[in-house]
């Protein structure tokens, strides 16, 4: 299942995606909706609430329902999407995860992961502006397949780690690579206002085939500029999971952002820096896209 966090009629709450067969278009289930409110069993209609209850023992429930009221459908194109969590107890990054992107840099490959923190006030949803801060110098995208736990883990094993997943989302961990390399650390070139797009939904496990090790892709304008499988992980999700809870226990609805593929502007000649009026899109197969446009600070706070 697809769940979404969505704005209608100025309130914000968690819904479901359902292509309908009948009409042909996509549709959200309001979960506000007392159609729901046995589904939910008490749970706030929000998602992060929903994945501290349980995930997806709610999506079962909700799978079970036929008689959803029409007052409950909302069609897709009538409510905006926000990050499927606008708001994540923890946002962990991991740099240098793809084995291509290690080759276009000449670099080794790590003998452990390389670990950052993204702070939660940086995730925007989809079609959301990205900021280029003024004096920031070059911007660049980076695509990422991110999980979302679910059970709290806490010194999880690689092999039950997965059981711990509540989702998977789409995330661009734009990062402003002059200031990183200027600063010698992450902290502040990862972290700017708007830097952190997250969507346009969380995918229930079963919604997701790793095995087969999907296209992760980025274009700007229609142009490719990233082309990767996740395949290629230094360190897979379940090896990510796990290692980072040894070192401390993972919240439900902590985001682990897993790494880029080659392509990144800094890595390029010239250097594809990101530029104001133009519209990034990571997709990745059999999952859907997340686009965003990209505006200048001047332009932003002049509008």
């Amino acid at each position: 299942m697809r769940f979404v966090t969505f704005n209608h009629d100025g309130f914000t709450r968690a819904g479901a995606l359902l292509d309908s067969a009948a009409s042909g278009k996509s549709e959200v289930l309001d979960l506000s909706h007392e159609t729901f409110s046995h589904c939910l069993k008490g749970t706030d209609p929000h998602l992060l609430a929903m994945i501290e209850t349980g995930l997806a023992h709610i999506a079962r429930r909700i799978m079970s329902r036929s008689d959803v009221e029409a007052g409950a459908r909302l069609p897709l194109a009538e409510v905006s999407l926000l990050a499927p969590l606008p708001n994540p107890p923890r946002i962990v990054g991991a740099a240098h995860n793809y084995r291509c992107a290690l080759r276009e840099r000449g670099l080794p490959l790590p003998d452990a992961p390389v670990l950052f923190e993204k702070l939660p006030t940086s995730v925007i949803g989809p079609d959301v502006p990205v900021v280029l801060p003024e004096g920031a110098g070059g911007v660049t995208y980076e695509a990422e397949l991110a999980v979302v736990i679910g059970q709290r883990a806490e010194k999880v094993a690689p092999e039950t780690a997965l059981e711990h997943v509540a989702g998977y989302t789409l995330f661009n961990d734009v990062s402003a690579s002059e200031v990183i390399k200027a600063d010698g650390h992450f902290e502040r070139g990862k972290n700017f206002r708007t830097f952190g797009p997250m969507g346009p939904w969380l995918a229930t496990p079963e919604e997701v085939d790793l095995a087969t090790g999907p296209r992760l892709t980025l274009s700007i304008d229609g142009e490719m500029r990233q082309d990767g499988s996740t395949a290629d992980l230094v360190f897979g999700i379940a090896e990510l999971i796990s290692l980072l809870s040894y070192e401390t226990p993972l919240a439900s609805g902590t985001v682990i952002a897993t790494g880029t593929p080659a392509g990144v502007a800094p890595v390029q000649t010239p250097p594809t820096w990101l530029k104001p009026g133009t519209v990034m899109t990571v997709a990745m197969e059999g999952f859907g896209q997340l686009s965003n446009p990209v505006e200048s600070e001047a332009a932003f706070h002049g509008r």
